[in-house]
């Protein structure tokens, strides 16, 4: 996932602080650098993703529950959510995570 700035182009890799976890509020997010506006960019595929590997956790557990297999359970489970995250990383390297506000 590339992670330049939509206005100026440089690389806000490491260089970008999510506010929201020190102040708790939702506070107006701007490039580091050029100090222009930016809006966060979710795609489909993290979301897909992500809510198919809380339902899978959740499935995997009830089928642990009924035939008995936790080991293999927790090992099928980190695979395939594993490689569902690698695929999904793979498919969106070239994207852009930003885009202008």
């Amino acid at each position: 996932m590339r992670r330049d700035c939509p206005n100026c182009n440089q690389s806000m890799e490491g260089k970008f602080l999510n506010w929201r976890k020190f102040a708790k509020q939702d506070h107006f997010r701007a490039c580091p650098l050029c100090g222009k506006s930016i809006e966060y960019v979710m795609y489909p595929e993290e979301i897909i993703v992500r809510v198919a590997s809380a339902a899978l956790v959740i499935y995997g557990f009830w089928w642990a529950k009924e035939h008995g297999g936790w080991i293999p359970m927790v090992l099928v489970v980190a695979a395939i959510i594993t490689t569902a995250f690698m695929l999904v990383n793979w498919r969106l390297r070239e994207r852009q995570r930003f885009r202008k506000a």
